[in-house]
Order: structure tokens, then sequence, then C-alpha cells
């Protein structure tokens, strides 16, 4: 039985007129003016027709394309609807080839054209079996269940994953010699084009489906739900994005900067909300947009918000009340309320019977009545005002507290001494500081002005949490110090995805190219939380960091061939890391189907 490949015919277009629908080549060139690619005018040829005159059916070529591509004539070509790829209205078509009817019937057998080749596979692999049956996964092809947006985003999260320092234009290079969801090599006007089309809109599509997703996993555990925010900054140099403003820029950088805010699933370390805005907004002001936006999509409203300084105020926590959103605030220690409480009740704190062995510090808990105005939309003394219970947490770190005693105790004897030997003059600031916390006795000896040093001590090693529903400050300490799960997702976001600096030069392009660094960052997390299950199991792996595990399962290949693929041979610490993080091994992928590479599709 003689084995062919299917002809890679030219691209051609179909025009239905009359009895036929003509089959026609043609050509097409990149238009300057207008940055789009255009057909080229007298390079549409004829080359067939459709008998009967409908869109699909039997093709019969001219005499002069059989024979550019003589293969043809021992073939029957149809043109068919593609049900894989047509979708509602959208119908799209493809064409079938098979052996001629005059041809002995096992004379032939027909296959699609593809080249050997030879991927690298297996951190794509780890990355596939990290995301799959996931909720990120699910809103991903529930929102962008279109053109393989879907396959063509996580293509792109992994490159940014697993070659966080490589730019986009460098996306092309690396899909060809990866495996990959979107098979496809994107060139650089295509993923930009494709990251133009992602705008807010489709974005709160899939935040919305994300949370749909995930609620129903949090449902099915009866314990409290914490979800950690917190903002960061990104810096650009570029002068023309929106929302790229001079600002309060968290890593000292002296560029204007894009802030971002983001919600993450403290159990989990999955990203489920971010936003982008003008990198002058501070924090405590985003605080009434946040909880109106976690309404609009949908987020749990069982979760707990946990937050830092930033994000305390008055006026902040009023709104918590009014939206009856539960809470969990480390606040300011220059407070009001939590200024008294420390002065009120520091000789308890410091006395031994406050100590929590569980925490290792000095623990009171006080519950009060909060008194907030009742009406959303007014915050004045004159509003009607409804009360809610609150937790009041304080900490008492001795450690912290007794370091800074002696650094005071080191700055007083420090500057005494300078005093003393005259060899150099005190500045002003070190003049105040003495006149401040030294006095003299009746002696006229130097000694500590205690009233000063009491004010000066009274917040050291103190923190203090406020809360509308736990009570416990054992598990309040828990969940604020695994707050650091939103700390860890922008660690990530900017070191490991490269989004430091998100080299974007358009607004058009932003939206999109901080989703792609949002979609990897959530892919990280996961894996993170992959490596921290492991551990916890007390399962050593073989391997002290992400980019190391990924830069050595990429030397695990694929070998593409006509029928499927298959994967090298998986060994020592390779095969070591798949079994602690509970990956299943890769196994031939036969039948794959390469439809985005056979057909003609709209970017």
């Amino acid at each position: 039985m003689a084995v062919v490949d299917a002809p890679e015919l030219p691209p051609l277009l179909f025009n239905r007129n009359g009895k036929y629908t003509y089959v026609c080549s043609y050509e097409n060139a990149w238009d300057s003016e207008r940055h789009m690619s255009v057909r080229v005018k007298g390079k549409t040829y004829t080359v067939g027709k459709i008998i009967g005159g409908e869109l699909t059916g039997t093709i019969e070529w001219t005499e002069d394309f059989l024979n550019q591509y003589p293969i043809l004539e021992t073939l029957k070509t149809t043109r068919v609807v593609d049900k894989l790829k047509s979708k509602g209205k959208l119908t799209r078509y493809k064409l079938e080839f098979s052996q001629a009817d005059d041809m002995d019937e096992n004379s032939l057998f027909i296959r699609k054209a593809t080249s050997l080749k030879v991927l690298h596979a297996g951190a794509t692999w780890l990355l596939d079996q990290v995301v799959a049956s996931t909720p990120l996964s699910k809103a991903l092809g529930r929102a962008f269940d279109k053109y393989y947006g879907a396959k063509k985003l996580l293509s792109l999260a992994y490159f940014k994953t697993i070659e966080p320092d490589k730019g986009m234009y460098l996306y092309e290079d690396f899909a060809s010699c990866t495996r990959l969801p979107y098979h496809r090599p994107l060139g650089i006007s295509s993923i930009t084009r494709f990251l133009q089309h992602i705008d807010q809109d489709r974005i709160d599509v899939f935040l919305r489906k994300l949370n749909e997703c995930c609620i129903e996993e949090e449902d099915k555990n009866k314990e409290n739900v914490y979800y950690a925010l917190d903002s960061t900054s990104i810096s650009t140099c570029s002068d023309n994005l929106d929302f790229a403003e001079w600002g309060h820029n968290k890593d000292g950088d002296q560029l204007k900067q894009i802030n971002i805010v983001m919600l993450v699933n403290q159990q989990t370390g999955c990203p489920l909300y971010y936003r982008h805005y003008a990198g002058s907004t501070p924090d405590v002001s985003t605080f009434n947009h946040l909880l109106k936006e976690y309404a609009r999509m949908g987020l749990n409203r069982r979760a707990i918000l946990v937050a830092d300084k930033g994000y305390g105020s008055v006026k902040n926590i009023h709104k918590l009340y009014q939206d009856n959103q539960s809470f969990i605030l480390n606040m300011k220690l220059s407070f009001g309320i939590c200024k008294n409480l420390i002065a009120k009740n520091l000789s308890y704190l410091l006395d031994d019977c406050s100590y929590n062995r569980k925490l290792g510090q000095n623990v009171l808990t006080e519950e009060i009545d909060w008194s907030y105005p009742g009406n959303f939309n007014k915050d004045s003394a004159r509003c009607k005002r409804e009360k809610g219970r609150m937790f009041i947490h304080i900490y008492l770190d001795h450690e912290i507290r007794n370091d800074a005693e002696d650094k005071f105790r080191a700055r007083v004897a420090e500057l005494l001494d300078k005093q003393k030997s005259e060899t150099e003059a005190l500045t002003q600031e070190e003049k105040d500081f003495l006149s401040t916390y030294v006095t003299e006795d009746s002696n006229g000896r130097k000694v500590i002005n205690n009233t000063q040093k009491f004010e000066y001590m009274l917040c050291k090693g103190i923190r203090v949490l406020l809360s509308d529903f736990i009570s416990d400050p054992v598990e309040a300490s828990r969940a604020y110090t695994e707050r650091n799960e939103v700390e860890e997702s922008f660690r990530k976001l900017k070191d490991f995805t490269g989004a430091r600096r998100l080299h974007v030069s358009a607004s058009k392009t932003l939206s999109g190219k901080i989703f792609v660094h949002f979609l990897s960052c959530s892919i990280l997390c996961m894996l993170r939380h992959r490596i921290h299950t492991a551990e916890a199991k007390g399962i050593k792996l073989p391997f002290d960091s992400v980019p190391k595990m990924l830069a050595s399962l990429s030397n695990i290949t694929q070998t593409i061939f006509p029928d499927g693929g298959y994967f090298s041979e998986i060994v020592g610490k390779k095969k070591e890391l798949l079994e602690g993080l509970e990956i299943p091994f890769p196994e031939s992928e036969m039948d794959i189907e390469y439809e985005e590479d056979i057909a003609a599709e709209a970017e």
C-alpha cells in the first residue's frame, strides 16, 4: 500500500457565483500605511471549482493547478464543514483528501504532512498537570473559548514562566522548539494583535468565571476562608501608558509606575482578582472601589479579608461594616483606640501571665462595640449610627521590644560619650534627642527621662489586629502571618515572570500583557502550593528552586512524528521530582491534531 502526505496547498478562497463555487489562490503583502496584510491585486487566480454551486462538495481542479500539484490527480478533494471550529453562526471549512474513485480501494493511504521534530517538553508537561482541572483552567476555557484563545494565553503564560527575562518578541523562537498548548509559533505582530483584543470586559468575564469555580471548591471546606489583600507598583520607562504616574514606588525606582492590587486565597496561594490603576493612588484610597469590585466579580462573601496597615483607616473600617464584609486588619499604632488600649494595658502585656505559648508572645484581646454610620453613602456624625462587634488583639513580642530598648541604651551612651569628648560637635538632631530623653537628677547627674522613654517604648514590639469575626488571637495571628501569600505572589509576578518591567509602550496592549503575567503568576503559585504540600509530607525534592526544576525538566523532549509523539527517558532527579510532586509521567500522545497549523484563522 502506498503512503503519501496530504499536499500543502497555497492559501485558497472560495467565491460562489451562479452554478459553481470557484476556488482561487491569492497572495498577501504588508501595507505599511494601513499596518496590516492586504491582498495583492492581480495575484488572484482561479484554480478550481466546486461542482453544484454549493459551498461544500468535490473540487474539480484546473489543469494548470494539477501541473503544479500532480499529487492531486490521485486524490479526491472535498470541501467540508469543520465541525470542531464552527460555533454558533460562525461556520468554518476544511479540505479533506481521499483516494480517487477510479483507483484500487487498498492502493493508497493518506496522512497529514508532519515533519519529524523534537521539542522541549518536560517543563510544560509539569505545568499542564499543575493547571489541569483547576478553577483557572476552567475559567480560561469558558471565557476565551474562541479562536483557541485559552490555548494561546496558556502558551504565552508558560513562556513567561519558563523564560521570564525574555521579551515577547522571542516567543516565536521559544514556541518553535517547545511543546505548548497552542502549537503554532506566533510572531510578535500576531501576539500584539491578540493582546489588544484582551480588554477589561473579557478579563472581567474571566475573573467572574474564576471565582465561580473557586467558590465551588471553597464551599467544600467548612473552615474559614482567608483572602490576602495587598498592592504593589510596577515601574515603567514609557511616557505613553495610561495609568503611568509618579507615586510612592515600592521598589525605590525613580520612575513612573502603575499600581496593581491583588486578592489571593491564603490556603491555595492562587490569585483570585487583580486590577491595575494609576500609580499616584495610595492604598488607603482604593478600598471603597475594591469592595464594589468584590461584589461585582462575585467573590466569596464568606471569605475574610486580611490586609496590612496601608488599608487601615476609620473610613475603611466603616465601609467594611456597612458592606457586611468580615476582615482582619493590621492597624497603625498611632490609631487612637489602639494607642489608648496599649497604654491602659501595658502592665498586663508585660506581665508573665499574659504569655501565650503557641505564639511565643504576650497577648491581650479586648471586645468592643464599633459605632459606624448606617448609611453606606454617608460618613457623618449626624447619620444614624449602628454598632458592630469588634475584637482587638494586641500582641507583644519581647524579643523585638528588648532589641529596641538595647538600641535606645546604645544610642544614649554613644551621644553622651560624644558630648564628653568634645572632639566632634553634636548635630542638631543629636542635641534634640538628648534634650528629649536625658535630664539631670537632684545631684546633677545625667539620667533618663522616664516619661519620655515610656512614650518612646510604648508601642515597641507591639502589633494590633482588628477583626469583626475572629475572636481567637491565635487564629487571627496565624491568618495574618499567612498573608505573606500575597507578598509571595507579588514576588513571583515581578521576579519570576519578568513583570518588574513590563516592556510595553502602547496602552492598547497593556491590559493583555498584565493579564498574561497574572496567569503566569497564578501558575507559579499553584506550583509552589504543590511543592509546599510535598515538603509538608516530609518529601525532600531534588531541586531547591522553581527555576532549577523547570530548567531540568526542559531537557525531557518529545519527538513529534506523523502519527503522534513520544517522550524521552525520565530518570534520576527528574523522575524523583515528578514522583515527589505526584505528577504522572508523560505518556505517548497519539493522533495529535494540529488544527491551528492547517487552517487560516483570524488573529
